[in-house]
C-alpha cells in the first residue's frame, strides 16, 4: 500500500511539508478517534496488564477494566478509602472490583488493596504499533478502525490545502488561490460526508 504522504498528494498535489502532513494526519486521526462509536473501538483495541504499581494511561482511550475478566467499575479518587473499607458497603472486592485514575495512572483495586488487572484501550493517536505515532511515510495504522484510514487521510489532505491556500494568498496569486478553494470546499465537504458515513 502507498504511504499517507503518497495518498494525501494523489488528492492535492505536492504539499512540500513531511512535518505538515505527519501533524495533519495525526490531528485528523485523534479526532476520528474521540468520535468513533465503542463498539468499533473495541473490535481495534489492545490488551494491557495493570500491576498493583498502576498503568501510565497519558496515551491510551479507556474503553473498558476488568481483573480476571470481571469488569471493574470507575470510582473517583476521593472514593477510594471507601472501596477499601471492609465495613463499608461500597468496600471493591475480586467478585466487584473498581478502578481509579490518579494523575495518569490508572490503578485497580479488589479486595483492600491495590492489585493487578487488565486494560481494553486504543492510542489517543494513529500509531503504527501501539505506541509509535504514525508519520507521511507510515503505510498503515494499528489498533485504529482500518475503515478509518481513508477517512484520515482525507481529512488531512483538507488541513493541507488550507496551508497550499495561505501560501497561494501570501503570493498573491488569485488564479491558483480560486482553484484551490473549490477544491478545500470539495474535499472538505466529502469528509464530512464520509465521517457521517463512517460515524453510522
Amino acid at each position: 500500500m502507498a504511504s499517507f504522504k503518497v495518498q494525501v498528494e494523489d488528492l492535492i498535489g505536492n504539499v512540500g511539508d513531511d512535518q505538515l502532513i505527519t501533524d495533519s494526519l495525526l490531528a485528523v486521526g485523534s479526532e476520528i478517534l474521540s468520535k468513533t462509536p465503542l463498539p468499533k473501538l473495541i473490535n481495534n483495541s489492545q490488551e494491557s496488564d495493570i500491576t498493583s504499581a498502576g498503568l501510565d494511561i497519558s496515551e491510551k482511550i479507556i474503553l473498558d477494566v476488568h481483573k480476571l475478566n470481571i469488569k471493574a467499575n470507575r470510582i473517583v479518587i476521593n472514593h477510594v478509602a471507601r472501596a477499601k473499607d471492609t465495613s463499608s458497603i461500597y468496600y471493591a472486592t475480586s467478585n466487584d472490583p473498581v478502578y481509579y485514575i490518579e494523575g495518569e495512572k490508572l490503578y485497580v483495586l479488589a479486595d483492600g488493596s491495590l492489585t493487578s488487572g487488565n486494560l481494553i484501550s486504543v492510542p489517543v493517536k494513529p500509531t503504527t504499533d501501539g505506541s509509535t505515532e504514525i508519520a507521511h511515510g507510515s503505510t498503515a495504522t494499528k489498533f485504529f478502525p482500518v475503515d478509518a484510514e481513508r477517512l484520515m487521510v482525507l481529512g488531512a489532505a483538507s488541513r493541507c490545502l488550507k496551508r497550499k491556500i495561505s501560501t497561494a494568498i501570501n503570493d498573491e496569486d488569485v488564479e491558483l488561490t480560486q482553484g484551490h478553494l473549490a477544491q478545500s470546499q470539495a474535499l472538505e465537504a466529502t469528509y464530512e460526508k464520509e465521517l457521517q458515513k463512517y460515524l453510522t
